[in-house]
């Protein structure tokens, strides 16, 4: 059906309720899920998981057919939120080949697979939600001719601190991170203040002081994050990694870190 083809012509990924939307104007609601079923054994369409599904592209099977990541990463959920490591690589800073593909959403969801990719939800800061400010440091890019919403620069490296092992540990953290051409700092600055965590702070401040130059950060902005950090010593990774207390950022920093030994090679 024309209708349908024209869907498929503009949603090489799509999710159930898109397609019920965009189609379910012209098509009884009753024959949508009739014809899905048809378009799947005809291998014009396979399922990435349910509810979620590709377009085989004219001359391809369903199993060689190329299908965007990114596309089924930012829909895995209604709210979904593409971040960590997998929004560095679409800011186009990603360092190494990942695997995986994080998403935030506010539903819990089961990590799954596609294709040897596991695609993983991760729950939007709590924080956020009963501020709701769950947008705060997001922004939207146009991926094949569809919308997806990403985390920003500044909310990337904030998450990706707190969590390093969303980003692949804090050396691949870093080797992304150094890549960001610039930073906003108010936009820093209002996403720490809602996340409410001093050890954001610590890590941040951390992070920029190492990188004064590349950044143009400025001592004033430093010290404004030097007044909230932890009163006890943190740590920048976990419990179980070795390091120094760095006292102006109350952080117990590994040595790999301070020294960027990485940079060596």
């Amino acid at each position: 059906m024309a209708k349908i083809e024209d869907f498929f012509a503009t949603h090489p990924v799509f999710t159930l309720d898109e397609f019920k939307r965009e189609v379910g104007q012209t098509i009884a609601p009753s024959t949508l899920h009739t014809h899905l079923k048809r378009y799947r054994k005809m291998e014009r369409i396979n399922a990435i998981k349910q509810g979620l599904y590709y377009v085989v592209s004219r001359g391809h099977r369903s199993k060689t057919t190329p299908v965007d990541l990114y596309l089924a990463a930012g829909k895995a959920a209604e709210d979904s939120v593409i971040a960590y490591h997998t929004a560095f690589e679409l800011l186009g800073t990603g360092h190494s080949v990942f695997y995986r593909m994080y998403y935030l959403t506010q539903s819990p969801r089961r990590q799954f697979n596609f294709r040897d990719v596991s695609f993983q939800a991760v729950r939007v800061p709590l924080a956020l939600i009963r501020k709701n400010q769950e947008d705060c440091g997001t922004e939207r890019t146009e991926r094949l001719g569809q919308m997806l919403k990403l985390t920003g620069r500044e909310r990337t490296l904030v998450d990706c601190l707190e969590h390093p092992e969303y980003g692949g540990g804090l050396e691949e953290v870093y080797r992304c991170a150094e890549k960001l051409p610039f930073l906003n700092f108010d936009v820093l600055t209002e996403y720490l203040r809602l996340r409410s965590k001093r050890v954001l702070f610590a890590k941040v401040g951390f992070f920029l002081e190492q990188h004064r130059e590349a950044f143009f950060v400025e001592q004033d902005f430093l010290s404004s994050l030097e007044q909230q950090v932890p009163k006890q010593p943190l740590y920048l990774e976990g419990r179980s990694k070795k390091g120094h207390l760095v006292k102006r950022w109350n952080l117990i920093v590994p040595e790999k870190v301070l020294t960027r030994s990485w940079e060596e090679f």
